[in-house]
């Protein structure tokens, strides 16, 4: 198998792990996978000092609005202009930890633990995944921008009113000459664009959750077959098959301990993703909700919202989901530990396992930072459905 290794090494294939730092969108925010050497650049910090100039005027803009949906529309912005920030910075305190998860990635992706042609099947099946993921939320991302940008002076141009239309309702700094127009609107471009490359930023943990699921699926598998690996082992190495068993035992439990390590230190990265998104979601939604139940908004605000809503209901549901699914893996750890054949062999076999047992029985969910209430679950991302639609009618209510 080494032999199998290496010349899988040596061909320049693409067979490594998928790496979302090495796409477009990370190389135009500046968050490639250089970052981890390169540190903090002015290109980097301008792309942050750009976001909070954009959450600022919205902010500002929430208080000196008279409509109330210019208001929301504003509580929006700024919310997702934190997310935005904070994530970026976020991604930049955990580069380093990304850098030695993608390593370990490219690592367990090229070399193979068993000659069985079903561990190849599993990473080829998570790579495509992967891929399939990333490239769902660059052009979901791409045709939100958009619809962000040209949706409203689209719609105002159909309905016979003027298309001199921002992005985001402003009212602070005001736009009411043609200069100030232009620049906003280039600067709410500039801003949209970064915000949308963060956001296929924030989105592209499912690229690890599915790896990572992935790598854990190889392990549940090489311990299923934990037998037939021994019988392998020992006609290979001319051992007597107890031994051999055993050997394979604590390759199995040395793996699952270095995926438990690998995992433990991208952890505060997924935990700070889960409270970004789980502090500003239920708002969000509810502000983008409120305009489509009054029911008298033009075209323009009408695809903005709907489609803005749909995505995030899509993110959040593939923050929980994905995230729920890399954690069970645990229990399917411990099912095929019990599954293994423990019972007839020596005490130094069953200790490994009863140990490795007792470990993988804990749970073991990704919870957000600064919140132990908020599990990345299924549960919970109906929970936060419930949430939006009690602040929407609160909204209603105020309204």
């Amino acid at each position: 198998m080494e032999e199998e290794n290496k010349a899988r090494k040596n061909k320049g294939d693409n067979l490594g792990c998928v790496d979302y730092r090495k796409y477009t969108f990370a190389r135009l925010i500046m968050i490639d996978d250089g970052l981890a050497e390169r540190g903090l650049t002015l290109p980097l910090l301008t792309i942050m000092v750009i976001n909070v100039c954009m959450e600022s005027c919205s902010f500002i803009s929430i208080f000196l609005s008279t409509q109330a949906s210019v208001s929301l529309n504003n509580v929006r912005s700024f919310l997702l202009g934190s997310s935005v920030t904070l994530s970026l910075f976020n991604q930049y305190i955990s580069r380093k930890e990304i850098a030695r998860l993608h390593d370990f990635f490219e690592k367990s992706f090229r070399s193979f633990r068993t000659d069985f042609p079903e561990e190849r099947t599993i990473l080829d099946d998570a790579r495509k995944a992967a891929t399939a993921q990333l490239d769902l939320y660059v052009k979901i991302f791409a045709c939100n921008t958009v619809a962000m940008i040209f949706a409203q002076p689209l719609g105002g141009l159909l309905s016979g009113n003027s298309w001199k239309k921002l992005p985001v309702d402003w009212t602070f700094p005001p736009s009411d000459n043609e200069f100030s127009f232009w620049l906003i609107f280039l600067f709410q471009v500039t801003g949209v664009c970064i915000a949308h490359c963060v956001g296929i930023m924030i989105m592209s943990f499912t690229s690890i959750t599915i790896q990572m699921t992935a790598l854990f699926d190889v392990l549940v598998f090489c311990i299923e077959n934990v037998e037939k690996r021994a019988t392998t082992r020992s006609q290979q190495t001319g051992r007597p098959y107890h031994p051999s068993l055993l050997a394979c035992l604590k390759d199995d439990v040395a793996h699952y301990q270095q995926l438990i390590r690998e995992l433990s230190s991208a952890t505060p990265y997924l935990r700070n993703t889960v409270l970004i998104i789980s502090a500003a979601v239920p708002m969000v939604m509810a502000c983008e909700a409120y305009p489509l139940m009054q029911g008298n908004i033009i075209l323009g605000d009408l695809v903005k919202s709907f489609l803005f809503l749909s995505i995030q209901f899509l993110c959040w549901a593939q923050t929980c989901s994905r995230l729920e699914t890399m954690t069970d893996r645990h229990d399917a750890v411990f099912n095929a530990l019990y599954d293994s054949p423990w019972f007839d062999t020596g005490f130094e076999y069953r200790k490994l396992v009863f140990n490795t047992m007792t470990f993988s029985t804990h749970p073991k969910y990704i919870k957000a930072r600064l919140s132990n209430e908020v599990t990345a679950t299924m549960a919970t991302f109906y929970s936060f459905v419930m949430s939006s639609f009690n602040l929407l009618n609160m909204i209603r209510n105020i309204g």
